[in-house]
């Protein structure tokens, strides 16, 4: 099954998808948006476009493990799209913009690409960590 990882943010949602294996997550773009409306119909659409069974949705928990207001907005995220007949699940996305930040970084792009590239990478660490932990369940 095609997964799809989603990295919340307030202007733009960051987009991963993995290969019908679930063996590895690729960064696939970001939307911008002025709105979780926006933001809803951006996913919606985008896990239409990529035939997505499940999508994985950054659970921004606080460094303590607890959730916070941005887990809150997660969690309605999370039930919006089950609304929409969409099967979502929370994914603990603490310091995956870091990891991205500092992957982009070694890999020599610069900062004004790093911009426009960071929201897919920190969806990619995120889908990447649900699927390790998925493969070591099974």
């Amino acid at each position: 099954m095609i997964l799809l990882g989603v990295d919340l943010g307030g202007r733009r949602v960051g987009f991963a998808i993995s290969d019908e294996e679930e063996r590895l997550a690729v960064p696939s773009g970001f939307a911008s948006v002025r709105n979780r409306g926006e933001a809803l119909a951006a996913v919606i659409a985008k896990a239409e476009a990529e035939e997505a069974g499940l999508l994985v949705i950054g659970y921004p928990l606080n460094m303590d493990g607890r959730p916070g207001p941005k887990a809150r907005e997660a969690e309605e995220f999370r039930d919006r799209l089950a609304e929409a007949g969409r099967e979502a699940v929370l994914w603990d996305e603490r310091l995956t913009t870091v990891e991205a930040a500092r992957f982009l970084e070694a890999a020599g792009v610069d900062r004004r690409r790093r911009r426009s590239r960071i929201d897919a990478h920190a969806a990619q660490c995120l889908l990447e960590s649900f699927l390790g932990r998925r493969r070591r369940d099974r």
